[in-house]
């Protein structure tokens, strides 16, 4: 089951990740934004998921467009900075479902047992005595 649930916590994580920026800058460019900034943007994007752990992307700047071109610098900086945090919240979410899975488990393992004991006990109990369960009950009063 926590198998079950991570894979498909990661592929949908990977369908996110690979769906973002380059659909991102299209899309800016759609709603009016110039090409310089949207460049910048997705440029931004791949490099701040990358500095979040994404051994997928890689860095990307256009060092010389970053130095001379304010719209490429802005649109490159924010690009990081969403990028960056919305990678992070997602491999936090990951982390957080897989430990709460992993307890999950792990209180149904310990309840299976408390029920496999509870089942030895009344077995065991179907051949006592009337006068032996009394005893029992009182044991420790």
């Amino acid at each position: 089951m926590a198998k079950r649930v991570l894979m498909i916590l990661a592929m949908g994580t990977a369908a996110i990740l690979f769906s973002g920026c380059a659909s991102t800058a299209e899309n800016m460019m759609a709603q009016g934004y110039g090409s310089n900034y949207s460049q910048g943007y997705g440029d931004g994007c791949e490099t701040g998921k990358k500095s979040a752990g994404d051994m997928f992307s890689q860095f990307k700047k256009n060092v010389n467009l970053f130095n001379r071109n304010l719209k490429y610098r802005e649109g490159w900086k924010d690009g990081y900075r969403t990028c960056k945090a919305e990678f992070e919240q997602i491999e936090r979410n990951t982390r957080a479902a897989s430990r709460d899975q992993a307890i999950r488990d792990s209180y149904k393992q310990e309840n299976s047992y408390d029920k496999v004991a509870k089942d030895a006990a009344r077995d065991s109990m179907d051949n006592m005595s009337t006068s032996d369960r009394k005893a029992l009950q009182n044991f420790g009063k």
